[in-house]
């Protein structure tokens, strides 16, 4: 069979400020034809997965992502989806198509941007059956599962499962080939939940994912996800979701199962509430304390989650409280540049961070000395996107007093340990290492980490997902089983 794979991801904060263009995306990835492959070969990817079906003849046809931010501007996702469109024409017929999605993508004018992508293949390829993949933090709506016979998220989170994840979605596209009628069913909760509640390994989602799995496998469906939601986002989609694979014939079961599941998400509301200490007890807790390092959570600078990683309430209070040996990395291009141009050895005084918004704190005044500067780039051995190079742009070292300050051009979320060891920084030897995440940066440090402290600090991505202003009102969906639209022949 001629299966083809295309692409889209972003996981967008409606609150935060920076929005993605389509610099942003050719920064992360922006493919096509071959490049696709290319770049995802041999990778802990989703599309890394795709790759590995030895069943089909695969005809990489386009992919974008960019690091989680702001909404897509106009110009952005429309040239996107011009170009995905374009090159599904030029790929020629297709039996079917994989497809990576997030699942919680927002760009201007396209709150459901998942859906106007599929949309665009429906019109383009027509009723051929579709394989999608979704991050666990996706907030899926109706219409992208009516989009799809096939549709799973990740297991995981931190996500360490996206490889295993694209193979299943093969392996199910497949079974579609051999005749087998699969069908997606959904429910959804209008549950906002913070990040930190949301770890796979810890309560309440393991247990979650136990019931559920044990309740699917009694129901004999095919599969059973939870994408437990993205809170970031003001759309109405927003919020925990159920989704279940079953034979057709099998609606009744799926439906039985998932509103099982929902029940059981909705008894747990109460563990998915989250509080923790500010910045400045955070500080003195992680100072006092004799193991180390201790790793300092900033929550709502959640790189990964779009705050822009320039949040500077935590480097205040290490340099106010007299911190020593801690590690701390901020986004600042300004002064990355600076610091590139005064070179290795140069004294450095600047305004650190702080310069995206008010929302992250006020820049801070630092002055120290110039201890290394690099390209930034880095290929991860992790469990996120194993294999993959990523690029952090120019990036200087900093010892200001008794702290080691990284300074990126770009934002990199804290998902893999190369972002310290590459630039000379042995994270082992620090007493305190300040993961600008909630819980993903534990595939870079958790093995490390001898204490931890998750600090409330202010942001984009706040521990309390109520404090976030909203013009929608999130959904409740029943369980319901969709029949993927068939499109339109091209």
């Amino acid at each position: 069979m001629r299966v083809g794979i295309l692409g889209l991801w972003h996981e967008t904060n409606t609150y935060a400020t920076h929005q993605a263009t389509l610099a942003d995306f050719a920064d992360f990835e922006l493919a096509q034809g071959h490049e696709v492959l290319e770049q995802n070969v041999d990778t802990g990817s989703v599309i890394g997965g795709f790759a590995d079906s030895p069943d089909h003849e695969l005809v990489p046809i386009f992919s974008a992502g960019a690091w989680p931010c702001g909404p897509a501007d106009r110009v952005t996702i429309e040239a996107l989806l011009e170009r995905a469109g374009r090159a599904l024409r030029a790929a020629g017929p297709l039996d079917g198509l994989l497809v990576n999605l997030h699942g919680a993508m927002v760009a201007d004018g396209y709150p459901d941007t998942e859906t106007a992508l599929l949309s665009v293949v429906r019109e383009t390829v027509g009723s051929v059956p579709l394989a999608a993949v979704l991050d666990l933090h996706a907030n899926p709506s109706p219409e992208l599962v009516e989009s799809c016979e096939v549709l799973v998220s990740y297991d995981t989170y931190p996500h360490v499962d996206m490889r295993e994840r694209g193979r299943e979605a093969a392996r199910l596209l497949g079974d579609v080939f051999a005749g087998r009628r699969l069908r997606t069913a959904v429910g959804k909760l209008p549950l906002l939940v913070c990040p930190l509640a949301q770890a796979t390994d810890a309560e309440p989602m393991r247990s979650l994912q136990r019931r559920a799995a044990a309740r699917a496998r009694a129901a004999g469906l095919v599969r059973i996800c939870i994408p437990a939601g993205f809170a970031y986002s003001d759309v109405d989609r927003v919020g925990m979701s159920v989704l279940a694979i079953h034979d057709e014939g099998d609606e009744a079961a799926a439906r039985d199962v998932i509103a099982e599941t929902l029940a059981d998400i909705t008894e747990q509301t109460d563990a998915f509430m989250v509080a923790r200490d500010d910045a400045a007890t955070a500080v003195r807790r992680a100072i006092a304390g004799v193991a180390r390092p201790v790793v300092l959570a900033d929550v709502a600078d959640n790189i990964g989650g779009g705050s822009p990683g320039d949040g500077t309430a935590l480097l205040a209070e290490l340099l106010a409280q007299h911190a020593q040996d801690a590690v701390v990395t901020v986004a600042d291009a300004r002064v990355a540049r600076l610091a590139a141009d005064l070179g290795t050895g140069a004294e450095i005084e600047a305004l650190v961070g702080g310069k995206t918004d008010r929302r992250h704190g006020d820049p801070v005044r630092v002055r120290g000395r110039v201890v290394t500067v690099t390209d930034g780039r880095y290929r991860t051995q992790g469990s996120w996107m194993t294999g993959r190079e990523f690029s952090m742009g120019t990036t200087a070292v900093l010892r200001v007093e008794g702290i080691t300050l990284v300074v990126t051009e770009r934002p990199t979320p804290p998902f893999h340990a190369e972002q310290l060891s590459s630039v000379g920084v042995d994270a082992r030897s620090a007493k305190i290492i300040v993961a600008k995440g909630a819980i993903a940066w534990r595939a870079a440090f958790g093995d490390i980490a001898a204490e931890v402290i998750e600090v409330a600090t202010p942001g984009a991505c706040p521990i309390d997902v109520a404090s976030l202003p909203r013009n929608t009102t999130p959904m409740t969906l029943p369980p319901t089983t969709f029949v993927a639209r068939p499109g339109v022949k091209p």
